[in-house]
């Protein structure tokens, strides 16, 4: 998300007595969008980020931007998005991190776009290969109404709480609280890989009527190396008693790596109410040094191996 952490043509281009290079392509920016927002223009779930690239309203108009990110054109948005990935790189968007975009010459380079529309290659108008999101789709087998907006961790609402009696009756466990907690989101990511949906961890209009569907979707075929999946239990061997290799690395506060979705994974199994984003934040660095502390390791809040393997072991 833009501030809480949040394609040009491969044609050099002139501006203002400055030479651009190539910017991100048009699949580095649908990659970034589906897993920031499904890739929704319109999106605005009521948590201070809007839009297809999650602009909170401080940022957006540091860029220039006007209104609410969400209410904007598909253009625009897009626009401001280069704009500030020309001024601070990916490094507003956690989201980069988890997809594995890289930085190129135009990061931070502060050269002003020429022309609004680029990530959709030039002239005002998207690449055919990612269309304006389509109206919500119509309830399906009975489905009640789509209530118009995501549903997301930590959310709480009357309205989650249909979704959440019909999954309990698939047999996911859930009772229809109307908490949008771990549970719901373990049953979420379950529902979407079953139904070969984008397997993102909140409920959009897909996911919604999904529940009340009489079959599930075939099971997608493999995702393309650019895409986001999100780690599994299983693949992270969740509750196994053996760790995953170690990463060779370290993770500090502010750290964005898919290696960390494992560990706060295996984390959260063991009561520490993580969930596993990929990001390290408040939330993780409590949790790490509490769980240090009942090990006897040095409460330092830094992931090392030692805290790693633990986390499966100790």
């Amino acid at each position: 998300m833009v501030a809480a952490i949040g394609s040009l043509a491969a044609t050099a281009l002139f501006v203002g007595g400055g030479t651009a290079s190539a910017d991100p392509s048009a699949d580095d920016w649908y990659q970034l969008r589906m897993c920031e927002s499904t890739n929704r223009y319109d999106i605005n779930t009521g948590n201070g980020y809007y839009g297809a690239y999650q602009f909170d309203l401080s940022t957006w108009r540091s860029v220039g931007g006007s209104g609410y990110p969400h209410e904007a054109s598909a253009t625009e948005q897009d626009y401001r998005a280069l704009i500030l990935y020309r001024n601070r790189g990916w490094s507003p968007w956690v989201c980069a991190g988890l997809v594995g975009l890289s930085e190129d010459g135009d990061a931070r380079s502060k050269v002003q776009p020429p022309v609004p529309g680029n990530q959709g290659g030039g002239g005002g108008s998207e690449a055919p290969s990612d269309p304006a999101p389509a109206a919500d789709p119509a309830p399906t087998n009975g489905a009640p109404a789509y209530p118009g907006r995501q549903f997301r961790l930590g959310d709480s609402s009357e309205e989650l709480k249909s979704w959440q009696r019909q999954m309990g009756a698939l047999g996911y466990g859930l009772t229809g609280t109307g908490y949008f907690g771990p549970n719901t989101q373990a049953a979420v990511l379950a529902l979407q890989e079953k139904a070969g949906l984008n397997v993102v961890g909140y409920i959009g209009p897909k996911t919604w009527a999904a529940a009340w569907a009489a079959a599930p979707a075939p099971a997608p075929a493999a995702a393309p190396a650019t895409g986001y999946v999100p780690a599994s239990d299983e693949a992270c061997q969740v509750g196994t008693g053996s760790a995953p290799a170690w990463p060779e690395r370290q993770f500090v506060e502010g750290d964005t790596a898919r290696e960390l979705q494992c560990f706060q994974r295996q984390l959260g199994s063991r009561g520490y109410g993580l969930t596993g984003t990929g990001y390290y934040g408040d939330a993780t660095k409590a949790a790490v040094v509490a769980f240090q502390q009942s090990q006897g390791i040095n409460p330092s809040g830094i992931i090392g191996q030692r805290t790693w393997v633990a986390a499966w072991q100790g």
